[in-house]
Order: structure tokens, then C-alpha cells, then sequence
């Protein structure tokens, strides 16, 4: 594809990016980190900073074998130019999401140049999924991975004039850098578009044997560069830490995963609900069969289809463990629309459902908690005024952009449930005090690092059982220890208490919860071993 082909798909994105980042840059401030996977992956950030351990990532003072360093690099990136904050993580979320919208479109534009629509509706597309748009508010590592992923594929799709010249170092920097970002699992995205490229790519099916030794060894270059963190990371852990990162983190989620394991079947209703309302529509389906037999398209559906059958064959499941592949839906999408501009009519029956349900919420239904009860009305309206706005408008674009801002009402409406019920920053802040004063900390139950970054600790938090927990509270009488408990305590109180989802997190004085009644919360066999889970 010439230069000024590409100028002209960017120029056509610029209205979907504006778009994302005009709504995303507010909604991503209007709260804290959410933990425990936002707090999570700013600990890691936090403690790597605050240690210098710019090669190991490390989980409460221990070698963190689950995750590679690419995003924590990022964050450094920004804390060594602003100060640490959660500030620049959140932006560096919404600049790479609205990249993987950016390279969606061009993805989309490479591979039909001739339909000049379609980079825009598959921009827009992106836009107007709902996981996306709230998965991208979190910081956590899934978009470098899939700008990783979408950079591979756009090197594997360059054209010059009417040939296919895939960029062979370009996939290999991808390779490199979604390793980086996630680990192997950049292989299964990536192998799938690579494994089945004689049904898509001219350049494969015109001398396979070529592109084959070619895209092996891009990969191979693309290990290599991995290679040159992984050594050094490998010689710095420990033992521990060396077996869980060449061995566990890869072969541990195949087969009988020891966490996130779900029937082979758990992905196909899920996305069923992530995809929402798009599969709900019968203009869709009406579209598949011609899209199923368009040669141009036979990359996405490949790729969609190939990924969701690896994944499902592997123990280990979660949400957003999809969320690299969802560029593939766009784009299918982006071409359905394109063949009916006119779209079908339920996104804007769905938004003046939802509308309806929370204008009627003060009256007692639906019973939402007292925190967004004054919240939820307006919302309600915006949602009204929208859905009432998709019924009139339906092209991809309105409807990506409605759906888009609806996700952000709802967020907004939500914030101050958020606030109160998931702001672990107090409870953090009275650590952060007592660790000041050298106290020791413990937590009794499965510590996931959600004091950490808030509070700046530098010194690990012991974790541990109700039975552990007595033992060193008699060895550490003027400790604190952190436990969750049912419902407020009323007499004796504890230093400091607040709300935590339908729970309390309450700290108290190692010597005074001694004499509390036991309450034999045993911790789970492998809660001293987060560190090697995959998360």
C-alpha cells in the first residue's frame, strides 16, 4: 500500500480516536484504582520502582515470576518524568487503547483497501464494545499485548502498490514486545494468523515454503530479543522463581490449571455478553453467510475463530484473556455495516431499558445500593436521550459512539458506589503511617498487594492464617494486622475500619485483636504462592 493510501486511512481515524479519548480522559479519572487488579499491577510497578529492580518483578518483596516487565517499563517511563503517581498510568491505559483502536483501523484498511469505509467503521467499531471501553479504564496488561499483537499482524499485511511485502523484522519486534508485555501467550495470537496464512495471505498461499522459514524466523528474532531480558531476569531470581517462569506459567495453564480453570465450553456464553448488544441483531446474522465467503475476510475469521478454539482447550480461562482478539470482531463487523449502512433498532432499545430502570431506582426497583440512588436517575436520562438517539440514528458510527457513552454513564453514575465501596486508599494511608514508624504489618487472609502503591509501602506485608496470625501477633505485639470481617466492629474497636464491596477491612493493634474471639478463616493451600499464579 503506498504511503498515501495509509495518510488517508490515518486521516479517517481521527474522528473514532477523538472520540475515544474525549470520552475516556475524564471517565478514567473519575475514581482510584480499582483493586484488586488495578492495585495489583501498580504495586508490581511501585515495587520494582521503589527497589530498583528494573529486570524482576517483584510481588510484595518476592520475585514476581506471573508477569514481564513491559507495562511496568512504561510506567517508569512516566514516573521518571512526572513523579510516581497513578496519574500517568491511567493516561498511558487510554493512549494505548486509543493506539489499538488506531491500528484496528489500519488493519482493517490494509486488508481492503478498495472499501474506503472500512478503516473508520472498524475504528469506530472497537469503540462501541462495552468490555473494551471499561477494560481499558483498568491498568493492567492486556493492551500492550494487543498493541503487540495488531503491530504483528500490520507487518504480516504491508503492501507495496498491489503485492503483500510482510515486514519480517517488524513482526519480529512484535513477537518481542508482546512477549514483554504477557509472556508465550503472544504466540497463540499471533500463531493463529501465521498458522493459517495460506487461506488469507497472497504472498503464502503464492510460495508457502518461503513464508514459512520467514515467519519462523522472524518469531525465533522475536524470542531473542525476549531473550535479552529473560537471561539477566533468570540469573537475578531465585530457584523458585526460575522454575515457575520457565515452566509453570506456560505448561500450569494448559492442562488442569491451578487458577481460572473452566470448562472448555465457558468461553462461548461469555462472549456472548462481551460482544453484547452487537450478536443480539438480526442484521448482523443476515450479514455472516457474505462474510463468511468474502476472500478478503478470511483473516479475521480466522483469527477469531482459531483463538477462541486454543483457548477454550486451555484450563485457564478468563474475560480478557480474548480482549487482544476483539479487533477481529470490529473488523467483521465494520464489513456487515458497511454492506447495511442502516443498522437494526435494539442498541437503542436496550439504552431506554436501562434509562427507564434507573429513573424508576428511587422508587424500589430495581434495589441498587444507597450510593448511586441519587446518581442512578440521571444517568437514567442520559441513557433515555441516547437510546432514543440510536433508535433515530443507525449507522456503525452513532451506534458505536452511543454505546460508547453509555458505558461512561453508567460508569459515572456508578463512581460513587465506587468510591465508597472500593477506595482502599484510607486504610492504606494508616499503614503507610504505621510502616513510617518501623510497626510491622500483617494481613490475615490472601494478601493481593491492595495497600501497596497507595500506600508507598516498601517493606512486605506477611500474609497470614488465623493460626499464623496469633503467633505473630505475640511475636510483634505493636504490629497492625489487617483482617475483613462480616460487619463493623462496635466494641472493642479497631485503629481504623471502612467498607470493602459487601465487607469491612478493619486494622487493628496486634496486642488488642489477640483478645477478639477467633473467627478460623483458614487461608487456601496455595495462598503463600501467589507470586507463581497466573492472574
Amino acid at each position: 500500500m503506498s504511503f498515501l493510501h495509509e495518510l488517508r486511512a490515518a486521516r479517517a481515524l481521527r474522528l473514532p480516536l477523538l472520540a475515544w479519548l474525549a470520552v475516556a480522559l475524564p471517565s478514567v479519572f473519575l475514581h482510584g484504582p480499582i483493586p484488586l487488579y488495578s492495585t495489583r499491577t501498580l504495586a508490581v510497578a511501585w515495587e520494582m520502582w521503589s527497589r530498583g529492580s528494573y529486570l524482576v518483578p517483584l510481588f510484595n518483596g518476592a520475585p514476581y515470576s506471573h508477569k514481564t516487565p513491559l507495562l511496568p517499563w512504561l510506567i517508569h517511563a512516566g514516573w521518571a518524568v512526572g513523579g510516581v503517581s497513578d496519574v500517568w498510568p491511567r493516561l498511558l491505559m487510554v493512549l494505548l487503547a486509543g493506539l489499538v483502536i488506531v491500528q484496528s483501523g489500519l488493519l482493517a484498511q490494509r486488508l481492503l483497501p478498495q472499501r474506503p469505509r472500512i478503516a473508520a467503521f472498524t475504528a469506530w467499531g472497537m469503540t462501541g464494545l462495552w468490555y473494551f471501553v471499561l477494560f481499558s479504564w483498568q491498568v493492567m496488561y492486556e493492551l500492550a499485548l494487543a498493541a503487540a499483537v495488531l503491530g504483528g499482524l500490520l507487518a504480516l499485511c504491508r503492501r507495496q502498490g498491489d503485492g503483500w511485502r510482510p515486514n519480517w523484522s517488524g513482526l519480529a519486534l512484535a513477537v518481542g514486545l508482546g512477549l514483554l508485555a504477557k509472556g508465550p501467550v503472544v504466540l497463540l495470537h499471533l500463531g493463529v494468523p501465521l498458522l493459517t496464512a495460506r487461506l488469507w495471505h497472497p504472498a503464502a498461499r503464492a510460495d508457502g515454503r518461503r513464508f514459512a522459514r520467514n515467519a519462523a524466523l522472524a518469531v525465533l528474532g522475536g524470542i531473542g530479543l525476549f531473550m535479552l531480558w529473560l537471561v539477566p531476569a533468570l540469573l537475578l531470581g531465585d530457584p523458585e522463581y526460575r522454575h515457575a517462569l520457565l515452566v509453570t506459567q506456560t505448561a500450569g495453564r494448559i492442562q488442569h490449571s491451578f487458577d481460572h480453570a473452566e470448562p472448555w465450553w465457558w468461553y462461548l456464553p461469555v462472549l456472548v455478553v462481551l460482544l453484547a448488544p452487537w450478536w443480539w441483531q438480526a442484521w448482523w446474522w443476515r450479514q455472516v453467510p457474505a462474510l463468511w465467503r468474502d476472500p478478503a475476510l478470511r483473516l479475521p475469521w480466522a483469527w477469531l475463530l482459531g483463538v477462541l478454539l486454543l483457548f477454550s482447550l486451555i484450563s485457564g480461562k478468563q474475560a480478557y484473556y480474548l480482549l487482544p482478539d476483539f479487533p477481529a470482531f470490529a473488523l467483521l463487523l465494520a464489513a456487515a455495516a458497511e454492506r447495511q449502512p442502516r443498522l437494526g433498532w435494539m442498541p437503542g432499545l436496550l439504552l431506554v431499558t436501562l434509562g427507564a430502570l434507573l429513573v424508576a431506582a428511587p422508587f424500589g426497583w430495581p434495589p441498587l445500593p444507597a450510593e448511586v440512588q441519587r446518581s442512578a436517575p440521571l444517568g437514567g436520562i442520559a441513557l433515555l436521550a441516547l437510546g432514543l438517539g440510536l433508535w433515530r440514528w443507525r449507522s456503525l458510527p452513532a451506534h458505536a459512539a452511543g454505546l460508547m457513552l453509555a458505558v461512561a454513564v453508567i460508569h459515572a453514575a456508578a463512581t460513587p458506589l465506587l468510591r465508597a465501596q472500593y477506595d482502599l486508599g484510607p486504610t492504606a494511608r494508616v499503614l503507610a503511617d504505621a510502616a513510617a514508624q518501623g510497626r510491622p504489618l500483617g494481613y490475615v487472609g490472601v494478601y493481593q498487594l491492595q495497600f501497596h502503591f497507595a500506600g508507598r509501602l516498601r517493606t512486605p506485608v506477611a500474609a497470614l492464617d488465623e493460626a499464623d496470625a496469633r503467633q505473630w501477633a505475640r511475636r510483634h505485639p505493636q504490629g497492625l494486622l489487617v483482617i475483613e470481617a462480616d460487619r463493623p466492629a462496635q466494641s472493642p474497636t479497631p485503629l481504623f475500619q471502612q467498607p470493602w464491596r459487601l465487607r469491612w477491612v478493619q486494622v487493628w493493634p496486634a496486642a488488642v485483636w489477640l483478645r477478639l474471639p477467633a473467627q478460623q478463616r483458614p487461608l487456601p493451600p496455595a495462598a503463600h504462592q501467589l507470586r507463581y499464579q497466573p492472574r
